[in-house]
């Protein structure tokens, strides 16, 4: 470790979050259409909000600025961790933390966004969203910290992304149990969208 300094990486949340929310709630609401339509049409506000998410991270996972960073973890998809990445017993350098830093803010940002919209359309994904950005902040404390190695890192990241997904898939089975009475037409059709989200998920 050296003399390295071991900054604490910044929490991926959003200063605007909680204003934006009480902003929404004070907007007035039109008359409601039919529920199977604005069940729907909220599955699809939220799914397009997803791939907006996956688009800002893509956009900046490969911004040139983390290039060194990738090679430490996969930026894009945690799942992709190759094994010299699972493995890697190194830890993290001051410049390193840095980038660290940077990157929780640019992933953070996007996935505050996605949380804007997801408690407007399916609330109920929220915590479960939040959630895991929290344990991943925690993670990247450790290892600003030296108290986990670079591989060690990547694997509970790795572990984290498939807690959020198993608790999504329970979730979105609580949905579409409740959604029993639902024209089938629209039933099928949240449900197509609901699997396709948890795929992709960021």
């Amino acid at each position: 470790m050296g003399n390295e300094s071991v900054g604490v990486v910044a929490p991926m949340r959003g200063t605007c979050f909680g204003a934006a929310l009480l902003a929404l709630t004070a907007c007035a609401v039109p008359p409601a259409p039919p529920y199977g339509q604005t069940d729907a049409d909220n599955s699809e506000r939220f799914r397009a909000a997803v791939q907006t998410a996956i688009d800002c991270r893509t956009t900046a996972a490969r911004d040139r600025r983390y290039v060194d960073l990738g090679t430490r973890m996969p930026l894009e998809d945690i799942a992709e961790a190759n094994l010299p990445q699972m493995i890697d017993p190194q830890f993290t350098t001051s410049g390193e933390i840095a980038l660290l830093d940077a990157w929780t803010g640019d992933v953070g940002a996007c996935r505050d966004q996605l949380l804007l919209v997801t408690y407007t359309t399916l609330p109920g994904f929220g915590p479960i969203i939040e959630q895991a950005r929290d344990d991943d902040d925690a993670i990247y404390v450790m290892i600003a910290r030296h108290k986990l190695t670079w591989g060690q890192g990547v694997m509970r990241l790795k572990v984290n992304r498939t807690k959020m997904r198993a608790a999504l898939i329970a979730y979105a089975d609580q949905i579409n149990e409740r959604t029993a009475n639902m024209a089938e037409e629209v039933r099928n059709r949240r449900a197509m969208i609901l699997s396709s989200v948890i795929r992709v998920l960021p």
